[in-house]
């Protein structure tokens, strides 16, 4: 069952949707999605994976971050530590959801990064991560405004007002410090023709990723996936990845045909 649901941050109300399964107990899939982007997600992509993964027994989670969507605040108004806090805020309602048995997370380009951030701060409680194509490359992207343009309260990036909060925030950051901290099980996702997070930072950031992450290039895919085989290859292959603990163990906890009690 698809919910729509309203959740409550200092700054402002975050919108969204629940998808629930027809079970007294599941796991749920928090969902982050990147940079200009919504719950929605690149090719609906979010939408799709979210009703497979409810008819598999497992929950979603997918909401706008504030200034995104329809989400409160504006564009400008956001910045990454907003986005991190209100990732928090949204963990930590699952966690006094007392039907929810495990949490997963998923984060596409920036919110791969919010992702990543947020297994750090919650290594333990989170037990699958999920990454397409994480930005750690984000304070590189944006050092262009660094020198180059006057410095000013608002910059306009490709028609979307960025602030100078954001900016100073970002430029700031190691994404790729202490990506070890979380050790549970993990798959990251990467096109190798991606332009936006390019491909090659992947060399990077797998050696600094404990033993237990599975890498899944997709060849000729770009950042949002821009071509049918290949968004269905990710949502496949996430799907998977997501479902194979939770379908083994209906199987094993369902009675077989020859048992004498059925």
């Amino acid at each position: 069952m698809q919910q729509y649901c309203e959740i409550a941050t200092p700054k402002g109300v975050m919108r969204g949707f629940f998808h629930v399964p027809h079970r007294k107990e599941f796991p749920v899939l928090l969902i982050f999605h990147g940079f200009t982007g919504q719950c929605t997600g690149t090719k609906f992509s979010y939408v799709s994976l979210s009703r497979l993964l409810e008819a598999q027994g497992v929950g979603t989670l997918r909401m706008d971050f504030l200034g995104s969507g329809e989400s409160d605040l504006t564009f400008k108004e956001m910045t990454f530590d907003d986005e991190l806090s209100c990732a928090r805020i949204l963990l930590e309602e699952l966690k006094k959801m007392p039907q929810v048995t495990d949490i997963y997370v998923l984060g596409h380009s920036m919110g791969g990064a919010i992702a990543s951030e947020l297994a750090k701060l919650y290594p333990e409680d989170i037990k699958k991560l999920v990454l397409w194509a994480p930005a750690f490359s984000l304070p590189d992207s944006l050092d262009y405004l660094t020198g180059t343009v006057k410095e000013a309260p608002i910059y306009d990036h490709s028609g979307f007002e960025i602030s100078d909060a954001f900016v100073k925030d970002m430029l700031q950051r190691d994404f790729y410090k202490n990506l070890d901290t979380y050790k549970n099980d993990l798959l990251v996702i990467h096109g190798t023709e991606d332009k936006t997070v390019p491909y090659a930072i992947s060399e990077k950031y797998t050696k600094l990723f404990g033993k237990q992450m599975i890498f899944h290039p997709v060849v000729g895919a770009s950042h949002n996936y821009d071509n049918a085989d290949h968004i269905h290859e990710v949502l496949s292959t996430t799907y998977k990845f997501l479902t194979e603990q939770v379908m083994y163990c209906l199987l094993y906890t369902s009675p077989s045909p020859r048992d004498p009690k059925t």
